[in-house]
């Protein structure tokens, strides 16, 4: 039995904040990160977090181990004074930038992460978002970045020490849904691929994956190849190449065909993505009571009882805002685009149609890890040209688990 005895201190609230040692840098410019709110509950992670941004000041202007000690002065009316007590480091410059670990992973994959070069100052904020940006590739088990001492007093070499781990991955799996009824998968992936690195193929940073899935009403083969650094800048290429067919109760469709896309990167968690799609596009096995309405005008009909056969070229223009703390289960934050399509005309082939829309979804964490999700889409399509009518593939259905659910789709 173990009785842990706890002596209930003083419930302190902060009184003033100042600061000590400052000799590089006027207390005028230390001041701002060093403010609270009198009256506040003085905690210990609010200390440790003034401490910090002080370290973060001196390290992003390279002087390397500046030491920030809070000294703690309760009063008797239950008031904390904090004085921040700087020790100023001495400022460095980076002479090298050193890659160590890296077995299969080229030099190149790793310095593009890294935010500092060679003649820049010992940057430590940049230091630590290169070290996160590594780990986030997903192709080390560690990274670890410390200075190395050279013969000149002020400069360092900046070595970065990798442990990498294993990129490929094998699964299978099955499963069943109420929409597309017995399903089976099998996935191949490499996320550290090299298309040019015989003969193993890794290191190079692109993602490559092959994918089939089969089932009783879809089935899905998948070729893909993500470059994240085309043309060693910051802009993804990826292609992919696709066959698949899904059985309605009505008719089935079968896609095959190739997608070049472009994307790059913005400020403010933004991207932008610009998609060519070339595709054949069959449907087939239409029953004869194929007859539709529309939502606006339910006197229209839209019926056809006939297999129908085109290629779409098309262009996919899309602007994404994603501020969700995790991509697959996410508790806050929120994920809008809005996006535009036009097919045919200069693009040639056999459909002239375009689309536009706007969707967004946004996560509120709750209680008892629960989370509420608020999702919402509008969506337009329509022909032109010489095109009377937009293809059955193409139009915008209701239902189904997708839409709306608890209705057919």
């Amino acid at each position: 039995t173990v009785a842990v005895l706890i002596n209930e201190g003083t419930p302190y609230k902060f009184g003033n904040v100042t600061i000590e040692g400052n000799t590089l840098f006027p207390t005028t410019d230390l001041a701002p990160l060093a403010k609270v709110r009198s009256g506040d509950a003085a905690a210990s992670g609010t200390i440790r977090s003034l401490a910090r941004a002080m370290r973060d000041f001196y390290g992003s202007r390279g002087y390397v181990n500046t030491v920030v000690k809070p000294a703690l002065d309760p009063a008797t009316n239950g008031t904390l004074d904090v004085r921040l007590v700087i020790t100023e480091g001495n400022l460095v410059k980076i002479r090298n930038v050193v890659i160590r670990g890296n077995a299969r992973t080229r030099d190149k994959v790793v310095r593009r992460e890294v935010l500092v070069y060679p003649g820049e100052i010992y940057n430590e904020v940049k230091i630590n978002t290169s070290e996160r940006r590594l780990m986030n590739l997903g192709y080390f088990d560690q990274v670890r970045s410390y200075p190395e001492s050279t013969r000149l007093p002020d400069t360092r070499d900046l070595v970065f020490d990798v442990e990498e781990k294993r990129t490929g991955q094998f699964m299978v799996g099955a499963g069943f849904s109420s929409i597309d009824k017995m399903m089976g998968f099998m996935e191949i992936s490499q996320g550290n691929f090299d298309i040019r690195g015989w003969p193993y193929f890794t290191g190079g940073g692109q993602k490559l994956k092959l994918r089939a899935q089969m089932g009783s009403r879809r089935e899905d083969y998948e070729l893909s190849f993500i470059e994240p650094w085309f043309l060693d800048r910051r802009l993804s290429l990826g292609v992919d190449l696709y066959h698949s067919k899904v059985s309605y109760s009505e008719y089935d469709v079968q896609r095959r065909g190739t997608a070049l896309t472009l994307g790059k990167a913005l400020p403010w968690a933004n991207r932008l993505t610009l998609t060519y799609r070339l595709e054949e596009v069959k449907v087939s096995d239409v029953i004869d009571t194929n007859t539709y309405f529309f939502l606006d005008d339910p006197t229209r009909e839209f019926y056809f009882n006939q297999d129908k056969k085109h290629v779409d070229s098309s262009l996919n223009l899309a602007l994404t805002h994603d501020t969700r703390d995790n991509p697959f289960v996410p508790t806050r934050g929120n994920r809008m685009s809005v996006f535009g399509r036009v097919s045919g005309g200069v693009l040639g082939f056999d459909t002239e149609g375009y689309g536009a829309g706007a969707q967004g979804a946004w996560y509120f964490p709750l209680w008892l890890r629960h989370v509420l999700s608020i999702r919402a889409k509008y969506e337009v399509v329509d022909s032109y040209g010489d095109s009377d009518d937009v293809p059955v593939d193409e139009r915008l259905f209701l239902g189904g688990g997708r839409t709306l659910r608890g209705f057919d789709y």
